[in-house]
């Protein structure tokens, strides 16, 4: 077992760096998990730990196979708050799909360069929750980003990829594609499999391609003028898990 004594240790370099740069993320393939509920989650869900870390006074230690390495005190609370509260951290390494994994789903989620990290977790946790895909384009927020790994707690289910705009189209052009860009007026469609939800950047909304390819536009009932698009996935999301069962309509709500 290796020991840490000092917050100027190049291990807990690493981890900083790792948590605070995409950069360096992409460049090691890793990222890193914060308290031994997602640790364990993420091995659970076919995720691989590299290291672990753990303060001394820690409590509950998730069982991996990894290197193990235990830290003075202190050393903890330098990586992160949530590392000092929880007393584990590892180093894990980046899931890898293809873009074939992720449309066997044949429930799909494409997000066009969403930018929120939290709304990118929640989408996430939630594509995990009811069995979707996920693609999203160029420019989106990072699945690694410490705010969306926290969000998932671990829970990596859900088999995404990072395309081009134009390769996100080409993948879909076979799929039933399922917008909100007008969400004012009600549809007239039925949901059919395989499907692709297509939600657009928080601030521009989708692109044209998108509008030109989409087969029908989802209207949600709503006293406010527009929802979050985290809050529009899920409804969106939980309406296709419906097709086939005695609960759909067809139609969305």
């Amino acid at each position: 077992m290796r020991f840490i004594e000092s917050p100027k240790n190049p291990k807990i370099k690493e981890i900083k760096k790792l948590l605070s740069s995409k950069k360096a993320r992409d460049e090691k393939g890793q990222f890193v998990l914060e308290g031994p509920k997602a640790i364990e989650a993420y091995v659970q869900s076919g995720g691989k730990v590299l290291e672990l870390l753990y303060s001394k006074d820690a409590k509950d230690l998730p069982k991996v196979n990894a290197v193990v390495t235990q830290c003075a005190p202190g050393v903890m609370e330098a990586v992160s708050d949530v590392a000092g509260d929880q007393g584990v951290i590892a180093i894990a390494q980046k899931r890898d799909w293809t873009p074939q994994q992720v449309l066997k789903r044949k429930r799909i989620v494409v997000l066009e360069q969403l930018q929120d990290p939290g709304n990118l977790g929640t989408i996430l946790r939630t594509a995990a929750a009811f069995d979707y895909g996920v693609i999203l384009t160029t420019g989106s927020a990072d699945v690694y980003n410490p705010k969306v790994v926290r969000a998932l707690a671990g829970n990596f289910l859900a088999p995404f990829v990072y395309v081009t705009g134009g390769e996100a189209l080409e993948l879909c052009k076979n799929l039933f594609v399922v917008t909100t860009y007008k969400s004012s007026e009600k549809p007239d469609f039925k949901w059919r499999q395989p499907f692709a939800i297509v939600l657009g950047n928080e601030g521009q909304g989708l692109t044209e391609s998108w509008r030109r390819i989409a087969k029908a536009n989802a209207w949600i009932p709503s006293k406010v003028e527009s929802l979050n698009v985290s809050v529009t996935s899920a409804i969106l999301m939980w309406e296709g898990t419906k097709i086939g069962t005695a609960k759909s309509s067809g139609d969305l709500i």
